[in-house]
């Protein structure tokens, strides 16, 4: 069963969070921001370092993203579950 055309609706008025990551040349930078500026609520932008290097070759680093990573995966479960 699919959604309803009131329910279609009710989706498509609703405003959602969203939260990605992806990489983009650097003279494009600009024009990136700004269309989101125009067509977006933006709540949150920032440019992150290449870390490749760190991850690779720090201990430390490596470690701090793997808390990291499950730290968000515990959040993540915990608010899906209260929603």
């Amino acid at each position: 069963m699919g959604a309803t055309s009131e329910e279609f609706i009710n989706l498509r008025e609703k405003e959602y969070l969203i939260s990605a990551t992806f990489k983009v040349e650097g003279h494009l930078v600009n024009t990136v921001e700004n269309y989101l500026l125009e067509t977006s609520k933006l709540v949150n932008y920032k440019i992150l370092p290449d870390t490749d290097d760190l991850y690779k070759n720090d201990k430390v680093f490596k470690k701090l993203v793997k808390i990291e990573a499950e730290a968000k995966r515990q959040k993540e479960i915990y608010t899906n579950h209260k929603l």
